[in-house]
C-alpha cells in the first residue's frame, strides 16, 4: 500500500482531494496545524502537526512516503499590502522548499500551482508551453514553480498542477451563489475577459489519473472549454433563473479590493494541452453542465 501525504488537506480542494483518495488503496497521512484544523480530517486519515513554513518534525513523517501532495499556500483573495504579499509568496515557496528537502530519493510530489503563471494575456489562447507574465502572481507561480522542480534532484518526480478557478462546494462559486440569487449578480467590467475553470470533480479525477498513470510534468488544470466573464454570468444567471444585467466597473473593483483586482479581472484563455495528450477525459468539459451540476443540491 502506497504512503501518501498531504499538505493543505483542510482546505476547498484538499478535503475533495481526500474523500476521493480515501476510496483507493492508500495510506493517507495529512498535515494540520493545530487541533481545529484536524477536525476536518476524515478519520481513517491518520493527523500529522506542523507548520509547513517551518521546519519541525512533521518532516520525519513525510519522508517516508510515497507520494507528497502539496496544496499549501495563503489565499490570494484578500485585500493586499506589501505585508500580504510577502505572506502569499512565502506561504508557498518555503513551504515547497521544506517539503522538498525532506522528500526521500524517488518519491512522487505533485504540487499545485496557478494558470497565474501565464499574467494577463488577452485573447491569447496559452498552454503548458506559453511563457510567464511579469505581474506579482505570475513571478510567485515561477517562484513556486522552481522550489518544486528542485525535487527532480534529488531523483524524484514531479507534478506541477497549474489550476484555473476551480468550481465546486466551496471556493468562489458558494460566495457568488447568493449574489447572483439576489438577482445582483453581472460583469465584472465589460466581461470579455477570459475566464479558465475546472470543475472539482474533474481536478481531483485528473490528479487521480496522474498518479496512477505515473505521470510527469506540468499540467493546466482547466475545462478545455474557457468562457468568457459575460457567458459564465449570463450561464449561471439562466440556470438560477435571475437577472444578470449589473456590470462592476473595473474602477469600482480597484476602489474595494485594490491591487488584487487586476487579478480577478485578467483575462487567461487557457487550453489543458498536457492532460489531454496523456488520455484524461473530463466528465464537465462545458460551463453549463458544470453548473447545472453543482447547482441541483445546496452549495
Amino acid at each position: 500500500m502506497k504512503k501518501i501525504f498531504v499538505i493543505g488537506g483542510t482546505g476547498f480542494i484538499g478535503s475533495h482531494l481526500i474523500s476521493k483518495l480515501l476510496k483507493e488503496d492508500f495510506e493517507i497521512y495529512v498535515l494540520a496545524r493545530n487541533k481545529e484544523k484536524a477536525k476536518k480530517i476524515p478519520s481513517p486519515c491518520k493527523v500529522v502537526f506542523g507548520d509547513p513554513t517551518k521546519e519541525g518534525d512533521w518532516q520525519n513523517q513525510l519522508n517516508t512516503a510515497d507520494i507528497v501532495i502539496n496544496l499549501a499556500g495563503q489565499n490570494i483573495f484578500s485585500r493586499w499590502n506589501e505585508n500580504y504579499k510577502k505572506l502569499i509568496l512565502e506561504s508557498r515557496v518555503k513551504s515547497t522548499e521544506n517539503i522538498v528537502s525532506s522528500l526521500k530519493k524517488g518519491a512522487f510530489l505533485i504540487n499545485a500551482g496557478a494558470i497565474g503563471y501565464y499574467g494577463d494575456k488577452g485573447e491569447t489562447l496559452v498552454t503548458e508551453d506559453s511563457s510567464p507574465g511579469d505581474d506579482f502572481l505570475a513571478k510567485v507561480c515561477i517562484e513556486w514553480e522552481k522550489s518544486a522542480l528542485k525535487a527532480k534532484e534529488k531523483g524524484g518526480k514531479v507534478i506541477i498542477t497549474r489550476f484555473g478557478i476551480v468550481l465546486g462546494k466551496g471556493g468562489m462559486l458558494s460566495k457568488i451563489l447568493p449574489i447572483f440569487k439576489w438577482g445582483l449578480g453581472g460583469t465584472l467590467g465589460k466581461g470579455n475577459q477570459w475566464f479558465s475553470w475546472i470543475h472539482i470533480d474533474d481536478l481531483v479525477s485528473a490528479i487521480l489519473f496522474l498518479i496512477k498513470n505515473e505521470k510527469e510534468g506540468i499540467y493546466n488544470f482547466v475545462s478545455p472549454n474557457p468562457v468568457t466573464n459575460k457567458e459564465f454570468t449570463k450561464t449561471l444567471g439562466s440556470i438560477l433563473k435571475r437577472p444578470t444585467f449589473f456590470r462592476v466597473p473595473i474602477f469600482v473593483m480597484k476602489l474595494f479590493f485594490g491591487e488584487v483586482a487586476n487579478a480577478i479581472t485578467s483575462s487567461i484563455k487557457a487550453y489543458p494541452k498536457n492532460l489531454l495528450s496523456a488520455g484524461f477525459n473530463f466528465k464537465f468539459e462545458n460551463i453549463k453542465s458544470a453548473l447545472e451540476n453543482l447547482i441541483k443540491e445546496p452549495l
